[in-house]
């Protein structure tokens, strides 16, 4: 060989960008997430400490750091991490969340009886603990099985979410239709849990269509059998109501079992369109926001609450009115109805997807309640968190019992007032392509239903009645309150039906035009 010539040599291997930016933002989270349980251990241990920090100060450190680690959960592809979220993140942790939730009940039970005679008390760390521990589980697992490229591993992963919310579903709507009282704190939580799990399942078995079409089914037989079991306690002559609140709570989540299978494996256009919408949410930034700014609101509210019964030492009844039925439920929905609204047929103008799919054999009537029936799920999403804070004042441990059964009929309030709301925002999303324009004049509407109800306490006796039954706060309050009259859901459903009945009209101009 002469000098100067040199071998030909094969390209280098390039090797994978690695994820440097989350693994930042994951290593910070675990340090929020270690500082955050640090401060519950020594606040536990009465440390006396320099300074003081409050158990919200930790909680707040571990809510931000799961977050930051989930996000690096699913940016990593690296195997090694991967695998430790999954095995120690998505398994470890819901088995943490068993171990919590069972072993201080078995202590509590093998406690001697109090000498008073009085019952003995039964204790449990599924609230707070219990059940972050394993909704965090979900979201490592989730990743983890997407993210997976060995079978093997994969499979654990399945066998793993599809056990667990098997699990969690079967003690939660045995439990409730068994024990007395179980339905209305742990077995709805369980229950949602365990619906959330197989969910997942399902969607990484690659949906109905493939593997998961089963276990789809099976979740709608469970929710039917569920469903007739409360409704037969219901009707079956009692010394105890069975139906309100137990029955009612129990039916409610069977029939949510069922509504949710038929989403996965029915191929009717009408679900087909609304699976398409709630995807649309969930592949949004708006969808995220909403919820985190209603979670913040809520969280606020509830400080606010809890200092105004430290001050006065005792819950001040009825409580699901003072939480619910103030300002800071009201002036959220006001922005929340314009933020879900706006995008939905305005959007679809805007990118030419509309023109689209008015070409599928499909009319303008199932477009727009399957636009609506959409929307309706999500805000009624929007509302879980204040359920949530009301199922964690029931479980305080100080012995503090409220009257909660308001909450059902506020619920329904809530959603009757909500197709109209939400009716009234997907006609104007109709008359625009502009998705600003659209948000505008429904938070327009908005306020005029606001004005309408205080304008009804100055009008005359010919105008009030009228007046009252158009605006929502007068049901609100009414529902807060334990009334809830027919009247007034018929009303706000013929008015939602007006509005979809509008929008239909509009859609049906366009196409002749």
């Amino acid at each position: 060989m002469s000098s100067g010539t040199y071998l030909e040599t094969a390209p280098s291997a390039l090797s994978e960008d690695q994820a440097s930016f989350a693994r930042t933002v994951g290593l910070t989270g675990l340090m929020a997430v270690t500082l955050g349980v640090l401060i519950l251990i020594l606040n536990a241990a009465s440390a006396k400490l320099p300074f003081e920090l409050g158990n919200n100060v930790g909680f707040a450190g571990i809510a931000v750091g799961m977050a930051m680690m989930f996000f690096h959960a699913t940016r990593d592809t690296d195997e090694l991490i991967r695998r430790l979220y999954g095995y120690v993140g998505g398994l470890g942790l819901p088995m943490s969340g068993v171990i919590l939730s069972v072993l201080p009940m078995i202590r509590s039970a093998l406690k001697a009886p109090p000498e008073d005679g009085s019952p003995k008390p039964i204790d449990s760390l599924f609230f707070p603990f219990g059940w972050a521990c394993f909704l965090a589980g979900l979201f490592f697992l989730i990743p983890f099985c997407r993210n997976e490229t060995d079978e093997s591993h994969r499979r654990y992963g399945l066998i793993g979410l599809g056990a667990i919310g098997a699990g969690l579903a079967l003690v939660g709507l045995i439990g409730g239709l068994f024990i007395e009282g179980f339905a209305l704190t742990y077995g709805s939580v369980l229950a949602l849990l365990g619906l959330a799990y197989v969910c997942a399942y399902v969607s990484q078995l690659g949906g109905a269509d493939l593997g998961g079409y089963r276990p789809a089914v099976l979740l709608g037989i469970v929710g039917g059998l569920v469903f007739l079991a409360a409704l037969i306690r219901s009707v079956i002559p009692s010394d105890r109501p069975y139906f309100v609140p137990t029955g009612l709570v129990l039916m409610t989540i069977g029939a949510t079992y069922a509504v949710v299978s038929l989403f996965l494996v029915s191929d009717w256009r009408l679900i087909v369109l609304m699976r398409r919408e709630l995807t649309a949410y969930f592949y949004s930034p708006v969808a995220y926001l909403v919820l985190m700014v209603i979670a913040l609101i809520a969280w606020f509210d509830y400080v606010i609450f809890w200092l105004q019964t430290q001050v006065n030492a005792v819950y001040p009844e009825p409580i699901v009115e003072h939480l619910l039925g103030g300002f800071w439920t009201i002036i959220p929905v006001m922005f929340v109805v314009p933020a879900l609204t706006m995008r939905l047929i305005s959007e679809e103008k805007r990118t030419g997807t509309f023109e689209v799919l008015v070409c599928a054999p499909v009319s303008e009537t199932p477009i727009v309640v399957s636009k609506l029936l959409a929307a309706l799920v999500f805000y009624m999403l929007t509302w879980v968190v204040w359920g949530a804070i009301l199922i964690a004042l029931r479980m305080d441990n100080s012995g503090r019992v409220f009257e909660y059964r308001p909450l059902l009929s506020f619920y329904l309030a809530v959603a009757v007032s909500g197709a109209a709301f939400l009716a009234m925002g997907l006609f104007f999303s109709a008359l625009t392509r502009n998705q600003i324009i659209a948000a505008v004049l429904t938070f327009v509407g908005m306020l005029a239903l606001v004005f309408i109800y205080f304008a009804s306490n100055f009008a005359g006796p010919e105008w009030r009645p009228l007046l009252s039954h158009l605006t929502f706060l007068g049901l609100w309050w009414d529902a807060l309150e334990g009334r809830l009259h027919l009247r007034d859901i018929i009303i706000q459903l013929s008015i939602a039906v007006f509005w979809s009945f509008l929008a239909i009209k509009v859609l049906e101009a366009r196409r002749w035009s």
